[in-house]
């Protein structure tokens, strides 16, 4: 008898496991996505950009301050091998009383928030949200287990619930309300609603207890170090907005970032969420850990190509689809975004390598290098030019800069050579600009406009992505690359009708 656990595959199954895991867990995101989608549409509509600024203000301090509950703790239960009951309540008491601390820290700082923001509604917003961060530490640690026996699918499914339940409320609040306390009030019931989940899906009953803090602290301190640091990048370029910019400005900054990456987004944070379970169990064997790494790299490249400059390309029309008058003139701060959204997205897959090999201390200092080159590009043009674009165009190069570092890095650790890289990435990034000029030309060449221009554009683009794509890779001689599984799936899809002919 066959024992199918994730304890026991293959090393040759595990491309297989984890694409399966990624294109489940993809699926899953996008259904979430799609209602979140639908959430920011309708309160677009509903809801006056300094409302998005208000809230965006708050949840920068308040996200800041909790990244301080991201020490690790799961990722160290991820990577051992038999951890004990002890690891993992141990795990959940760190968290908790880091809840705890961070919903004081919360309320002794939201005075000082006003100040620099300039804006009285900010104070009450960040009382009422202290409240996220103690329902964050009594999260069921059990659910761990979700991800290291590579059950994506329960995985997804404890987090979209309560994304859900959340949706609901601030649809109907913001109806009701019309302002941004809807806001608010989806946030804490939205963080709610996981921990009566996570208690639910799950039998483990933690209890407190301190005894394997040392051992587990050992690792997470630098994946702790880490995850501010990449914080910390992801909130720069909104900080500086929201110091000089005010509510409405920074509303506009903030939901001009959520549609621009998105699509990349949701895509390939899903796929990069199962690589480190993963490699975790591939640590040993160098070679298959290369060829994971290698694979999800060329998935990223795949996806980021594709979306991020497709997203730039079709800015203008997308802006007036999706989030309608009162948002007219973001389409060029859009397309920057998105672009460097797509940059960044190559970078995603190195830290859990780095992780995997037992080696978070890399991945800790490259990620404060990133923070170091995005604020020496970002925030003294910031405050000269107080343009929200050319704070987009200098997130973009800024993340250009770090990749070579990056790339090094990983080659250093891992062995991965300057050749295999660009065999991975060459492919995308010519399709990507092929695309460019068509969807170009032919915006000069059409006289149309709108929802029109914004339909012949995707089809044209898809069409010449996935064409110059596949002409790349078949001249490449078909190498076993993301292509493969694209245009193989493909292949099988389009030969079932003429097997049903046949027969």
């Amino acid at each position: 008898m066959t024992d199918s656990s994730p304890e026991q595959a293959p090393q040759g199954s595990w491309g297989a496991r984890m694409l399966n895991g990624a294109l489940w867990m993809i699926a899953l995101r996008w259904a979430i996505r799609l209602t979140g989608l639908v959430s920011t549409v309708i309160l677009a509509r509903l809801l006056m950009p300094s409302d998005f600024g208000i809230v965006a203000m708050a949840m920068i301090v308040v996200s800041t301050l909790e990244i301080f509950n991201q020490t690790g703790q799961k990722l160290v239960l991820i990577r051992l091998e038999n951890p004990t009951k002890e690891h993992f309540d141990t795990a959940w008491t760190v968290s908790f009383l880091i809840g705890l601390a961070i919903a004081a820290a919360i309320l002794v700082v939201s005075p000082l928030a006003e100040l620099y923001f300039h804006e009285p509604k900010v104070e009450p917003v960040m009382q009422c949200l202290a409240l996220r961060a103690i329902l964050g530490g009594l999260e069921n640690i059990g659910t761990v287990h979700f991800r290291r026996d590579l059950k994506f699918n329960t995985f997804f499914a404890y987090n979209v619930y309560p994304k859900l339940i959340s949706f609901t409320v601030t649809i109907v609040l913001a109806f009701l309300l019309k302002n941004y306390w809807a806001l608010v009030a989806g946030i804490l019931v939205g963080q709610l609603a996981l921990i009566v989940l996570s208690y639910t899906m799950h039998p483990h009953r933690p209890r407190f207890t301190l005894s394997k803090v040392h051992e587990i602290w050992s690792f997470s301190i630098w994946t702790f170090f880490r995850s501010v640091g990449y914080y910390l990048n992801g909130q720069i370029d909104q900080v500086v907005v929201g110091g000089f910019g005010g509510a409405a400005l920074m509303g506009r900054y903030a939901v001009a970032t959520d549609v621009a990456q998105s699509p990349g987004r949701e895509i390939n944070d899903p796929m990069v969420s199962v690589l480190y379970p993963v490699m975790s169990r591939l640590q040993n064997d160098m070679p298959a850990l290369r060829d994971v790494y290698l694979k999800t790299l060329g998935w990223t490249a795949f996806i980021c190509a594709a979306t991020g400059v497709g997203v730039a390309l079709i800015a203008p029309d997308m802006q007036q689809l999706v989030l309608g008058d009162r948002w007219i003139g973001i389409a060029p701060l859009m397309s920057w975004l998105a672009i460097g959204g797509a940059i960044a997205g190559l970078s995603s897959g190195a830290y859990s390598l780095f992780d995997a090999l037992n080696q978070p201390g890399t991945g800790a200092r490259l990620i404060w290098v990133r923070l170091f080159l995005l604020g020496a590009a970002i925030v003294p043009v910031a405050f000269w030019t107080k343009s929200l674009i050319d704070i987009a165009i200098c997130r973009a190069v800024g993340e250009a800069l770090f990749l070579p570092g990056l790339f090094h890095a990983a080659h250093r650790v891992s062995g991965i050579g300057f050749k295999q890289y660009v065999q991975v990435l060459y492919r995308p990034l010519l399709a990507s600009i092929l695309m460019a000029f068509a969807v170009i030309a032919a915006n000069m060449t059409l006289p149309i406009s709108g929802n029109t221009r914004l339909a012949i554009d995707i089809g044209l683009g898809a069409t010449v992505f996935l064409g110059s794509t596949w002409l790349l890779w078949r001249a490449a001689g078909r190498p076993q690359t993301p292509e493969a599984d694209v245009f193989g799936r493909v292949a099988k899809i389009t030969q079932i009708p003429s097997a049903h002919m046949r027969s």
